[in-house]
C-alpha cells in the first residue's frame, strides 16, 4: 500500500485525529430548496427517519437562557438560502434586497433574545477540487430555470408554481447579508461575523469546537465531522418558533415511548396570526419567543454504527458525498458498484457500518490476529473488496485499484487541525491577526495573498516591505468582510465565477458583455498587487511536500484507535532524499519558480444553455494605465498603486469604469456605484453596438427613462416603499435582461471597488435596492413620476451620454376587437381536425 499511499501527500500538517476529521464541504451554490443529497448522500434521510434515537431535542427562552448562553456557529450560505427561502420574498424582478436585509436583522435578533451567542461562517475561495459540482450545481439551479422560464408561455411562467419552480436566488443577497451583519455586529457583541480560509464546513467545525457550540446548517457533512468541544449540527429545517402564549403546537410527552402523545390542537388561528414562526422568521409579537431545534452529534452517530467517529468521514465516502460524485468516471458511478440497486440510500448506509465493522473486528479470531488493519488505506483496501465481493470476477485488479483511489480523494479533502495552543475556548482566537483558528504557518489562506512574496524571495532572497504592506491590506480587508470571496478565488484558483441570475439564454451572457472589460481590471490589480497562481502544469512540485504528524488522543468506541498505525507509514515517507525544508514563516507556503508565461484567468460563464470555461490571459497593469491616461503610474519607480492615496486609487477606479469627471467626483458614496452601474451599461452597449454595427446590438441600448426607472428604486426615491397591496408587475423580457445586466455592473464595479481597497469610498448599495419596484417602473404599473430624484443625481447620471441612449420606445397601441377578430369562447373546444396527427397533416398540405 505504500506506492498508493505516497501519492496523497498534502501541502498542509495536521494530526492523525485529523487525518480522519475531514470534510466534504458543498459549496455555496445551491438551488433555492436544498437537496436532500447536500453532503453525504441519504445521510439526510438516515437522520429524519432515526431521529428518536440519534437526536435531542431543545427549548431556548430568553428567560432560561440568560446565565448559560449557548454558541452557535451558522453556516452563512445556508442561513442566506433558508431566510430567503422563508420569506416569500419575489425573486424574479431581480430581488428585494432591503426587505431581504431586515429578514436577516430580525433572525439573528431573535436568537439574541433567546441567549444564543452566534458566530456566521461564510465561506471562502472554491477548492479545484469543487469545480466539476459547481458547474453541475450552476447548470441545474441557474441555467437550466432560465432555459424553462424564457420557454414557457408569459402567462404559464408567471404563476406561482412556475416561480418556484425556476427560483433562482438573487445575485446581490450576499452582499445585503453582510451589510445587515455588519450593521448588528456594531451594536451588539453577541454576534461575531468569520470569514473562512477556503471551505467553510471544516473552519465551522473546528470553530464549534473552540467555543463549545453547536454548528447550524443545511448539510449532513456537519454530523460526520469532528472535533474536540464540538456539541453537534442542527439542521436549519429543524429549527422552530413560537410564542409562549401558543398552545396548538404537538407537545412531545415522552421522548423515548414508541407512540408520542399530543396535546389537542386548538382552533385554528388565522394564517397571518403573529404568534406562529414561518422557519427561521420569528412570529411578530410581543410574548416571550421559544426556540425549538433537535441536534445530532457525531460522536451519537458513530456509537450508533459501531464504528470509532474517526472514521465517519471515510464511511460517508463509501455511500457517497458531492467529492466522490465528482471524482467519478463518467461512464460508472463507484456507489453503484458498491450497493444492489434496490437498496435505499439509508439502507446503504447501514450496510456500510456493517461491513466496515466487520472489517475491523472480524467474527473469527484468528482471522483478527493474523491480519491486524494497519493502516486506513488497508482498511479502506478491505473494505472495497467486501463491497465488491458480488463483482469481483469482473473487475480487473486496476478498476479496483482506481475505485480505491476515488475513495481515497472522496475521503482525504479536509483535515481539521487540532488545536495546540494553551488557552482554551474564545479566548484562544485570533493569536494572530491573520486567522482566527490556525497559526500563520498552518493557515491555508496565506499562500494565496503571498505569490509576490514567494517569487521575490526565490529569485534575490530578499523580502519587500511594501508587498508585506499590501498583504496585510487584503489580509484585514477580506476578513472584515470587504473582499468578496469571487475574487479570493482569483487569487487561489486562478478562476472567476461570475454570480448568474434570470437571463435570455439566446443572448450573450452579461456575465462576458458587462462584467469582462471591468473583471480585466481586476485581475490585473491582483497581478500587480499580490500576485496570481501559476499554471496548473506547475502545480506538480505541490505533491513533494511532506505530512507532519503529530500523535494525538484518538477517539471511538471503546477507546479504540484502530488508525494509530498510519503514523508509521506515514514516517516513512520522510525519506532524506525528499525531505522538505522550511519556508520563511512570513510566506509559509511551499516555492514556485517564477512564471515564464503571461497570468491567465480561466471565467466560468454561460455559453447557451450550459457552463463553459473561457481562458482571459491577464493584461499587466503598466499596459493597462497607459490606456487611462496614467502613464506616470506605471513608470519604474512608482510606488504600487495600493500604497497610493484614496484620491489616486479613486482616479485609476473612475477611469476603468469610463467616468472620471468632476461631477461624478462629487457623488455621495451611496449613489457613486449605483450611478456608475447605469453610466457603465449605457456606455458599453452603445460602444458594441457601433462596433458590430448590428441592429440586434442597438436595440439592445438602454433608453433614458429606463435608467432613470433603475435609479428611482434605490432607497434615495420617495416612491421607494413599494405597496405589496398592488398587482405584482407584468414580466416582460426585455426587462429581464435590463435587470440582468444592472445587477451584473452593480456586483462587478463593487469588486473593483474591493480590490483598490475603495469600499469607503464606493461601498455596495445593494441593500437598499428593489427590484420589484423597478420593473413597477418600467412597466409604468407605479407611475415613474411619483419617484423623485434630484435633478442634480439625474443630470451627473446622463452627463455626456446623450448619444449613448437609444430613442423612447414606442408604445404598442392595442388591437381592437375588430383587429383582432372574434375571440373563441373558452368554453369551446375543437371538435376535428385538431390532433396532434391532424396538425402535422395541415402543416404537410
Amino acid at each position: 500500500m505504500l506506492p498508493l499511499l505516497q501519492t496523497y501527500r498534502w501541502n498542509i500538517r495536521f494530526t492523525l485525529e485529523s487525518y480522519i476529521s475531514l470534510n466534504l464541504q458543498h459549496d455555496n451554490l445551491l438551488p433555492v430548496r436544498f437537496p436532500s443529497s447536500m453532503g453525504v448522500y441519504g445521510l439526510t434521510t438516515y437522520l429524519r427517519e432515526k431521529k428518536r434515537l440519534l437526536s435531542t431535542s431543545i427549548e431556548l427562552t430568553a428567560s432560561s437562557s440568560t446565565k448559560n448562553p449557548t454558541s452557535i456557529v451558522v453556516d452563512g450560505w445556508s442561513f442566506i438560502y433558508d431566510v430567503h427561502d422563508h420569506s416569500n420574498l419575489p425573486w424574479v424582478y431581480g430581488g428585494e434586497y432591503s426587505e431581504f436585509a431586515n429578514l436577516v436583522t430580525a433572525v439573528v435578533e431573535a436568537w439574541i433574545k433567546v441567549g444564543l451567542k452566534i458566530y456566521i461562517v461564510f465561506d471562502g475561495a472554491h477548492p479545484e477540487l469543487k469545480f466539476p459540482t459547481i458547474i453541475s450545481r450552476l447548470s441545474e439551479s441557474h441555467v437550466r430555470p432560465s432555459l424553462l422560464f424564457f420557454r414557457t408561455s408569459p402567462a404559464a411562467r408567471a404563476t406561482s408554481r412556475s416561480l418556484h419552480e425556476t427560483c433562482i436566488i438573487p445575485p446581490l443577497l450576499y452582499a445585503t447579508c453582510i451589510n445587515a451583519l455588519e450593521n448588528l455586529r456594531s451594536t451588539n457583541d453577541a454576534l461575531e461575523l468569520h470569514f473562512a480560509d477556503e471551505e467553510g464546513d471544516p473552519y465551522a467545525v473546528e470553530l464549534a469546537g473552540r467555543v463549545g457550540g453547536y454548528v447550524v446548517g443545511n448539510d449532513s457533512d456537519f454530523v460526520i465531522l469532528h472535533t474536540e468541544g464540538y456539541l453537534g449540527y442542527i439542521p436549519l429545517a429543524e429549527m422552530t418558533w413560537q410564542a409562549s402564549g401558543l398552545d396548538d403546537i404537538p407537545t412531545l410527552e415522552d421522548e423515548d415511548a414508541e407512540f408520542q402523545t399530543v396535546r389537542k390542537k386548538s382552533k385554528r388561528r388565522p394564517t397571518n396570526s403573529s404568534t406562529a414562526g414561518k422557519g427561521l422568521l420569528p412570529p411578530d409579537t410581543d410574548e416571550e419567543l421559544i426556540l425549538s431545534f433537535i441536534t445530532y452529534n457525531p460522536v451519537t452517530l458513530a456509537d450508533h454504527f459501531k464504528l470509532p467517529v474517526t472514521l465517519l468521514p471515510l464511511l460517508g465516502a463509501f455511500v457517497g458525498n458531492d467529492y466522490s460524485k465528482q471524482t467519478e468516471s463518467h461512464r460508472r458511478n463507484i456507489q453503484s458498484l458498491f450497493f444492489d440497486k434496490k437498496l435505499s440510500s439509508s439502507q446503504r448506509i447501514d450496510h456500510t457500518a456493517a461491513v466496515m465493522r466487520a472489517v475491523l473486528s472480524p467474527a473469527t479470531p484468528k482471522r483478527k490476529s493474523a491480519h491486524p488493519v494497519g493502516s486506513p488505506m488497508d482498511l479502506i483496501d478491505r473494505t472495497v473488496t467486501a463491497l465488491l465481493s458480488r463483482l469481483t470476477n469482473a473487475l480487473g485488479s486496476g478498476e479496483i485499484d482506481s475505485i480505491i483511489e476515488k475513495v481515497v480523494e472522496a475521503t482525504l479533502r479536509y483535515a481539521l487541525l487540532k488545536y495546540s495552543g494553551d488557552i482554551p475556548g474564545k479566548d484562544g482566537l485570533w493569536r494572530s491577526g491573520i486567522c482566527a483558528l490556525h497559526p500563520p504557518e498552518s493557515c491555508r489562506i496565506l499562500p494565496m495573498f503571498s505569490q509576490k512574496v514567494i517569487t521575490q524571495h526565490q529569485d534575490s532572497g530578499q523580502e519587500d516591505a511594501s508587498l508585506f504592506a499590501i498583504r496585510e491590506k487584503y489580509l484585514q480587508s477580506y476578513r472584515s468582510g470587504l473582499f468578496s470571496p469571487k475574487n479570493m478565488d482569483v487569487l487561489s484558483t486562478g478562476t472567476f465565477w461570475p454570480r448568474l441570475f434570470l437571463e435570455n439564454p439566446d443572448l450573450e451572457t452579461v456575465g462576458r458583455s458587462i462584467g469582462r472589460p471591468i473583471h480585466i481590471w481586476v485581475y490585473a490589480i491582483l497581478n500587480d498587487a499580490v500576485g496570481l497562481p501559476d499554471d496548473i502544469d506547475d502545480e506538480d512540485e505541490d505533491e513533494d511536500e511532506l505530512i507532519d504528524v503529530v500523535e494525538s488522543d484518538g477517539e471511538g468506541t471503546d477507546g479504540a484507535d484502530y488508525l494509530a498505525p498510519l503514523k508509521g507509514e506515514l514516517r516513512r515517507l520522510h525519506t532524506s532524499e525528499d525531505e522538505a525544508t522550511e519556508p520563511p514563516a512570513s510566506i509559509a507556503s511551499s516555492g514556485r519558480p517564477n512564471r515564464s508565461r503571461p497570468a491567465v484567468v480561466t471565467e466560468y460563464l454561460r455559453r447557451g444553455v450550459r457552463i463553459a470555461e473561457e481562458l482571459v490571459e491577464v493584461v499587466p497593469l503598466h499596459d493597462l494605465l497607459p490606456g487611462i491616461s496614467l502613464s506616470s503610474f506605471a513608470s519604474i519607480d512608482a510606488p504600487p498603486l495600493l500604497l497610493r492615496s484614496q484620491d489616486d486609487r479613486l482616479t485609476v477606479f473612475l477611469r476603468a469604469v469610463d467616468c472620471d469627471i468632476p461631477s461624478i467626483r462629487g457623488l455621495s458614496s451611496q449613489h457613486l456605484v449605483p450611478v456608475l452601474a447605469v453610466r457603465w451599461i449605457a456606455r458599453t452597449l452603445s460602444r458594441r453596438a457601433q462596433e458590430t454595427g448590428s441592429k440586434e446590438h442597438a436595440k439592445e441600448k438602454w433608453t433614458m427613462n429606463e435608467a432613470r426607472c433603475f435609479l428611482a428604486s434605490f432607497a434615495w426615491s420617495t416612491a421607494r416603499e413599494s405597496d405589496n397591496q398592488r398587482e405584482p408587475p407584468p414580466i416582460v423580457d426585455r426587462h429581464v435582461q435590463l435587470m440582468a445586466q444592472y445587477l451584473m455592473a452593480l456586483e462587478t464595479i463593487s469588486q473593483l471597488s474591493e480590490v483598490l481597497l475603495l469600499t469607503e469610498r464606493a461601498p455596495s448599495t445593494a441593500h437598499l435596492f428593489s427590484g420589484k419596484l423597478c420593473h413597477e417602473f418600467l412597466t409604468q404599473t407605479h407611475p415613474l413620476e411619483d419617484a423623485v430624484i434630484s435633478s442634480s443625481l439625474w443630470a451627473v447620471a446622463t452627463e455626456g451620454l446623450s448619444d449613448d441612449y437609444q430613442e423612447e420606445r414606442p408604445k404598442k397601441a392595442k388591437k381592437t376587437k375588430k383587429e383582432r377578430g372574434p375571440a373563441l369562447p373558452s368554453s369551446a373546444k375543437p371538435t376535428t381536425g385538431t390532433s396532434l396527427f391532424a396538425l402535422l397533416g395541415d402543416q404537410e398540405a
